[in-house]
């Protein structure tokens, strides 16, 4: 009997792209593409897998029968099987199939089919898992749960297919259906689709252009106070199962919902007089099996990896509320209670017959451009900060214009099928992050997963106690989501360097990363995402700009003859330090310099026209004391901006560093500190 190493014993380093090329005695092992398998069956050191970032691996092996155990009886069987050996296995992918031929018989096809369900089993579980963030999500938008579910599907389809973040999982969130609530408020739902669709086509457009490239004017804190944010917003959301029950559920109307930016809505239910809580009994069962499906989420990956901890936290819940609970005549809020998401394969919106779509027209678009807007600009920031948090936990980045391309897509698909729109879920894809679906792969299957249960498999899903989603979103939020270090920073921030010293506390980060940390936490909650972002994005460049201002130093000295003056200048001109540059130079000190006045700019830097002005205003004020000033030295990047507006330069001498006076040069020391600084 033939048998083989779990995973995959040894392959080559060289490698594109991770595509391995393995050899007949690698082909039968279901996974040549991967790392060695643990016994557990988790993958390590694969540079696609979430265990090359640091989740623990570990290196025994163990030999298992190839196909369960399946027995050659001779070689010759087992060379037929091996017929065209040499293919190449991907995570996610299905290259298997065809590479480097096509399979020659059945029995070759289906042990390939075998050989990439065993690499990608955790891509599939991924899948499954994340039906309860889909259903979630639905639930939390305050929208009509089919149309965000139908969206949900579709978009995660549409995005895997078109190349979007591997292992992102879109779909509709609360921001993106809050967005959407002032049309729908005052012109009804069948305008909605024409808004999702208007945003769909503002993020292509956005990719297209290659706007992406903004992406890097958000901070790391930015960062970090948006991940901390919403694991408190999604954290707090779950508590809104338990405040309805059950008739007043959900308004398909929409009415008495909040704007876009209220302040105080992420906690309302917890403030609202006009509904009241459960009953304590189905109350303290919602608490207890939320608590349960936690500590399932917490435990069983120490256990074994071989079961998403996530989906058996869900099994876990269905059986509780159903083997116990509801046994012992108490009982907790189920999916069928909120909603109905049974449903039929969508129709285009132009001809279902449930939707009156109004002709496009300029009226039209006068009503819904303004929640488009809405729609393209917080579906594509949490898109793209979704994409750049998973950059950092998988490690594979993504690329954001391809990102923003592929949302613009599902967008107006989802409108043209009656979906409301979303975006990428950050709790979601770390739902699916932590079964390891880190592949389009895994986005796939999440949207087809729910399309099967919206066609035909609801009743499998409307019998799930919301308890049981609340206890998986609590786990997300608060082990993977919320950066409880960030808050030890903070705390670090308080004390000075001598306090920090004596407790040992090594965690201090600027202050000013603090505040944007906070005020971004805080934006979130209060206002919006969108707010958010700006907000702190200004912040930042505010901040940094303030820095900058002060790290301009300058130089003097005077040649050992006395015949000529060097002004060594290094830092950043720009806006913030153009005026501070100048103060630096008074008339009533530079007029008893000497005649020849060297502007020295090797260590400087001009960013835009205002540093420029500055630099020609100083030149300016030198030969009006009838100074000769020359410039030398500039870098290529300043060289450029200024060639831009030559005619500003005409008359002003310009030397390189051999044309300088050497004795002025040698008069320099080679270390000096600075004489004035700004």
């Amino acid at each position: 009997m033939a048998q083989y190493q779990q995973g995959n014993p040894s392959f080559t380093d060289d490698y594109t792209n991770g595509d391995y090329t393995v050899d007949e005695s690698q082909m039968m092992e279901g996974d040549p593409s991967a790392p060695p398998m643990s016994p557990d069956g988790s993958a390590a050191n694969h540079p696609s897998s979430p265990h090359s970032q640091g989740y623990g691996q570990e290196e025994d092996e163990e030999e298992i029968d190839v196909e369960a155990g399946e027995e050659y009886e001779d070689e010759d069987d087992e060379d037929d099987y091996l017929k065209g050996a040499e293919y190449e296995y991907e995570v996610g992918g299905l290259n298997c199939l065809w590479k480097p031929d096509r399979p020659s018989s059945f029995r070759e096809f289906t042990g390939r089919c075998g050989n990439w369900l065993a690499l990608n089993r955790e891509q599939i579980a991924s899948g499954i898992t994340v039906i309860p963030e889909v259903a979630s999500a639905a639930l939390m938008a305050g929208i009509n749960p089919l149309r965000a579910l139908q969206a949900s599907w579709i978009m995660n389809v549409i995005t895997a297919v078109c190349g979007g973040r591997p292992g992102m999982i879109s779909g509709t969130t609360g921001f993106v259906g809050l967005a959407l609530l002032k049309v729908v408020e005052e012109h009804g739902v069948d305008y909605v689709f024409y808004a999702v669709m208007f945003a769909g086509v503002l993020q292509l457009a956005f990719g297209l252009m290659g706007l992406g490239a903004l992406m890097r004017l958000v901070p790391n804190p930015l960062m970090v106070g948006f991940v901390n944010a919403m694991g408190l917003l999604v954290a707090a959301q779950q508590f809104r199962y338990a405040k309805v029950w059950p008739d007043q559920a959900f308004h398909q109307d929409l009415e008495g919902r909040r704007n876009l930016i209220e302040i105080g809505h992420s906690w309302g239910h917890f403030t609202d007089k006009d509904s009241e809580w459960i009953r304590t009994s189905s109350f303290i069962v919602f608490i207890v099996e939320a608590l349960i499906c936690l500590l399932v989420c917490v435990l069983l990956p120490k256990a074994t990896k071989k079961i998403p901890s996530t989906f058996a936290a869900l099994i876990v819940g269905v059986i509780a509320e159903w083997a116990i609970v509801r046994q012992i005549g108490h009982q907790s809020p189920l999916v069928e209670d909120y909603a109905d998401i049974s449903s039929t394969f969508p129709k285009i919106v132009w001809s279902d017959p449930t939707i009156n779509m109004p002709g496009f027209t300029w009226d039209t678009f006068q009503k819904i451009y303004l929640s488009g807007l809405a729609v393209f600009g917080v579906g594509l920031i949490e898109s793209l900060l979704t994409a750049n948090v998973l950059n950092d936990r998988i490690g594979n980045n993504g690329l954001k214009n391809r990102i923003a391309m592929s949302q613009g897509v599902g967008n107006v698909i989802a409108g043209i099928f009656g979906g409301m729109g979303g975006a990428g879920m950050i709790s979601q894809s770390m739902i699916a992050n932590k079964a390891y679906g880190i592949t389009g792969l895994s986005t796939f299957l999440s949207g087809i997963t729910l399309l099967i249960i919206i066609v035909g498999a609801s009743p499998a899903v409307q019998f799930i106690p919301l308890a049981a989603f609340a206890g998986i979103m609590f786990y997300i939020c608060f082990f993977n989501l919320i950066q409880w270090g960030s808050m030890l920073n903070g705390i670090a921030a308080l004390f000075p360097e001598r306090v920090r010293d004596m407790i040992h506390l090594d965690y201090k980060i600027q202050r000013s990363d603090i505040l944007i940390m906070l005020l971004v936490t805080i934006m979130t909650l209060v206002f919006d995402l969108t707010v958010a972002v700006v907000g702190g994005v200004f912040i930042a460049v505010f901040v940094y700009a303030w820095d900058s201002s002060n790290r301009v130093v300058v130089d003097r000295e005077l040649s050992e003859d006395g015949m000529n003056v060097t002004y060594n200048i290094s830092g950043p001109l720009f806006f913030a330090t153009s005026q501070s540059f100048l103060d630096t130079f008074p008339a009533e000190e530079i007029e008893h310099d000497p005649e020849d006045v060297i502007l020295l700019l090797e260590g400087a830097e001009i960013f835009d026209s205002s540093g420029m002005v500055a630099l020609k205003k100083l030149h300016d004020r030198f030969e009006a004391l009838g100074k000769v000033a020359a410039l030398s030295s500039l870098s290529p990047t300043s060289r450029r901006i200024m060639e831009k507006s030559a005619s500003m330069w005409e008359g002003v001498s310009f030397l390189e560093v051999e044309e300088i006076d050497e004795e002025a040069l040698e008069s320099i020391p080679s270390n000096i500190g600075p004489h004035s600084e700004m």
